[in-house]
């Protein structure tokens, strides 16, 4: 008669790389204080700098919150990984990596837990794209005048997870809050027609160190964009986007 543990050792398997179990690894832990943050993985015993096996992110204020969860083979990721919102456990996007790439359906969640977007890394097709919550205030602009967009490029995560991780992410500057100063400064960026970011910068400003924190702000998202196309042929675009700072 099988055991409980016989039965479930090839189940527990399945989640992870099987080639990963044949070499011998050691666990690491690195922490840090700001932000905080905390990295637990293995590493190759034969190379300590190449992870080989699970790994988890923590973050948030204290650096407690698990902010993402895989393998690693050879130093590169693989099978199936999830990352969660900072502020709660509701997954942020899950999918699969071979190679350190993104590959097959991926989907990505909203912060209230609903799915915003499915996309295929590996057919480079957009199946699924939730209706956002966020009224829609981007503004997007061709780079070239003789290119028309006919479709506009698309942060994978959704505008409603864009919307918090700013406003999550903002802090009010002291001057502002003494001086009392408000209103929205919008930032502009360039999405080229790989969904790559670059070139940030303020286009309108209200001062009091506003500007710069929401500058930093955006920079800091760091989101995976489907480039805008023109006749279905991917291009550049520049996207604007407010950052409000209200006084109450």
């Amino acid at each position: 008669m099988r055991t409980a543990s016989t039965i479930l050792l090839p189940l527990l398997l399945l989640g992870a790389p099987l080639s990963g179990w044949a070499q011998a690894t050691q666990p690491m832990t690195v922490s840090q204080k700001n932000p905080a943050s905390r990295e637990e993985f293995s590493v190759l015993t034969s190379d300590t700098q190449t992870k080989h096996g699970a790994y988890r992110q923590y973050g948030g204020r204290k650096g407690t919150v698990l902010l993402a969860e895989g393998f690693y083979m050879a130093g590169q990721k693989d099978s199936l990984w999830t990352e969660y919102f900072d502020l709660s456990s509701q997954p942020k996007a899950k999918g699969s990596y071979r190679r350190d790439q993104k590959v097959g359906e991926w989907e990505y969640y909203a912060p209230d837990g609903t799915l915003a977007t499915r996309y295929d890394h590996t057919t480079n097709q957009l199946l699924f794209r939730s209706p956002s919550k966020w009224p829609n205030k981007l503004v997007i602009r061709p780079l070239s005048k003789d290119v028309v967009i006919t479709e506009p490029p698309i942060a994978l995560v959704g505008n409603d997870a864009l919307a918090r991780s700013v406003g999550m992410s903002v802090r009010y500057p002291v001057m502002a809050l003494r001086n009392r100063v408000g209103g929205e400064v919008r930032v502009a960026f360039t999405i080229d027609s790989n969904g790559n970011t670059s070139n940030h910068r303020v286009v309108r400003g209200i001062g009091s160190g506003c500007d710069e924190e929401a500058l930093r702000a955006v920079k800091s998202l760091h989101a995976e964009w489907i480039p805008a196309s023109a006749n279905g042929q991917p291009v550049a675009s520049e996207c604007e986007m407010p950052v409000v700072f209200a006084v109450r």
